[in-house]
């Protein structure tokens, strides 16, 4: 019986089973020498290469050829990491939170003799679409993005920091944000606070989620109930924490305490409140998160959770490494705590709040 299976197709199934046998397992032969060992045409290799392409059986590297996508195969190639920060951070690389993580991955990248790259175009992550840059890429994830880190995991050894894949399929680095707020309210509340307001920050991915869930799974337990007045949405700038602030002394009564997803809304806030006449901690107590370098000089300090930076680049590192050089460790996702930093800007409510 004839077979009537496009001869393309037939191909690619011949290239496959010399993938998946050994027979070929690193860089594949020029098409036209494909072509005339297989007996076809090079119009009908390409077609076939194209389609493993596609189905991320192969990728194609500019000037130097197709290869297998065989994490095994990784190596130190270009001496060259990246890290790409999701647009939505309004401050990118400049904020003052990502600036320290930045400067902590460059000083662990150094040390193993390689080079920090700031990626900021996703199309630099693809070897399907531009030449090999990186080996490798540490990526701070949001849900929002995750389809596209998806499609690159093949091609590309990564580390995820913030948020982990909702499959769980990529190593990870994140802080446990959920018991670093909660810790941070049950200070608050062993002050004698009661009336605690939250500032979020972008609630489309785990690390607010958590950060929240933390707060009101302490207020719970502690048999106070999360208002629904008490919680201002923001986004991690300065000036959210600004219109938070505002919105809280709108309130009657105003909160006791505010807590913020980050340093940078607290300090916000912070301007906020003092500018209306209103003293910190004597009127208002309010509590960051990141322990980022200002922290520690306004006045009065802050009290905050301190994220574990230099210990999540030492980390991410050390993972992305040994997934450049083939180490794989399947589902390995590490969660750091974050230590609260008992500074100035809390106390016990005064008596007339």
């Amino acid at each position: 019986m004839t077979d009537r299976t496009p001869k393309y197709i037939r191909v690619k199934h011949k290239l496959r089973n010399s993938i998946k046998t050994g027979s070929i397992i690193d860089k594949l032969p020029g098409e036209r020498v494909l072509a005339a060992e297989l007996g076809v045409s090079y119009m009908t290799v390409r077609k076939a290469v194209a389609e493993l392409v596609e189905e991320g059986v192969l990728h194609k590297e500019s000037t130097k050829g197709t290869f297998v996508n065989n994490k095994s195969r990784n190596s130190k190639v270009t001496g060259n990491i990246g890290f790409f920060l999701d647009e939505e951070i309004k401050e990118g690389i400049s904020s003052p939170y990502y600036s320290l993580l930045f400067k902590s991955l460059e000083e662990e990248v150094a040390r193993s003799d390689y080079n920090m790259l700031l990626v900021s175009d996703f199309d630099d992550l693809n070897p399907l679409l531009s030449q090999k840059k990186i080996d490798g890429v540490i990526i701070c994830c949001f849900p929002r993005i995750e389809d596209r880190i998806q499609a690159i995991k093949n091609y590309l050894p990564i580390v995820l920091l913030d948020n982990i894949a909702a499959d769980k399929s990529i190593p990870s680095v994140t802080i446990d944000n959920f018991n670093s707020c909660s810790h941070s309210v049950e200070y608050l509340i062993s002050l004698g606070h009661r009336r605690i307001g939250f500032i979020s920050g972008l609630l489309d991915s785990d690390i607010c989620k958590d950060r929240l869930l933390g707060y009101k799974n302490a207020l719970a337990r502690s048999g106070i109930a999360a208002a629904e007045e008490l919680l201002f949405r923001g986004d991690y700038s300065f000036e959210s924490g600004k219109r938070g602030g505002k919105y809280f002394l709108s309130l009657a009564p105003t909160p006791t305490a505010i807590v913020c997803a980050n340093d940078s809304m607290a300090l916000g806030a912070m301007k906020v409140i003092q500018e209306s006449g209103l003293r910190i901690p004597d009127d208002i107590s309010v509590i960051g998160f990141d322990d980022i370098l200002v922290a520690s000089v306004v006045f009065p300090s802050l009290t905050t959770n301190a994220a574990p930076i230099e210990e999540m680049a030492a980390k991410a590192v050390a993972i992305l490494l040994d997934e450049i050089r083939g180490k794989h460790s399947a589902y390995l996702h590490v969660i750091l705590e974050a230590q609260l930093v008992i500074r100035d800007s809390c106390a016990t409510p005064s008596p007339q709040t």
